[in-house]
């Protein structure tokens, strides 16, 4: 399990650099603004600049928690309706193939999987929108929870990582791991979004694609010698 929390860690770290500045970039610049609208400081200083920040992303890393107890609790409660050996290698090939796939559409090899529209979406945008008007530094904690859920391709991939661990504490610290990735991108999004070009962003969103693929195929593998269709002897390295 140590190689695949390094690897979640690297996908939310590569992924933070990249994906997350550039899709949630603009939210951390609203709030920013409009906190200092809505609640000025009492005074200027630096870690009271912070502050709005920290609890914006503990609020993010709750939500990305919650979801992984869920994903693991979902694929424990299978495992338990199914045969546990079957299900368990049959849960993480297909945990695999998903994670492979959102890889590749990650790294724009596919076609895109996410739809343009969800169920709720306008639900879900209006709850943010009345958030962003009222936002202040005693409810940006909730934004970061609201904002979590936003649909994302690196939050798919893990969270059928999650489902794969079938255990509330497996996906709670799968999507912990994945969340404190991202968590340094995040944080100084706000200071270091100028430096960082398209291209510089584009290069480190495909490491992060890389990375779950290579996670999608070693746990495909896992799924393999589940199921004992082909015994995988070097697995147990991993």
């Amino acid at each position: 399990m140590n190689i695949d929390f390094f690897a979640l860690f690297l996908i939310g770290f590569f992924g933070g650099f990249s994906h997350c500045i550039g899709m949630c970039g603009g939210f951390v610049a609203t709030y920013t603004f409009k906190i200092a609208e809505n609640d000025p400081a009492p005074d200027n200083s630096y870690f009271k600049k912070l502050v709005p920040h920290l609890l914006y992303n503990s609020g993010r890393l709750v939500t990305y928690t919650i979801l992984g107890e869920l994903f693991g609790f979902i694929g424990g409660t299978l495992g338990l309706i199914f045969a546990i050996q079957d299900f368990q290698g049959g849960l993480q090939l297909l945990a695999g193939i998903f994670m492979v796939l959102m890889g590749l559409d990650i790294a724009g090899l596919i076609p895109n999987l996410e739809p343009d529209a969800f169920p709720g979406v306008n639900i879900f945008k209006r709850t943010v929108n009345a958030l962003f008007n009222k936002v202040n530094r005693k409810n940006i904690f909730v934004l970061g929870m609201v904002l979590g859920l936003i649909p994302c391709g690196l939050v798919y991939a893990v969270g059928a990582k999650a489902a794969a661990t079938q255990s509330i504490a497996g996906g709670f610290l799968t999507m912990l791991i994945f969340g404190l990735g991202t968590f340094p991108a995040m944080f100084f999004t706000g200071f270091i979004v100028n430096l960082l070009s398209v291209k510089v962003r584009g290069r480190l969103y495909r490491i992060a694609a890389i990375l779950v693929i290579l996670m999608g195929i070693l746990t495909i593998l896992r799924g393999i010698d589940a199921l004992g269709w082909i015994k995988i002897y070097w697995l147990s390295s991993f």
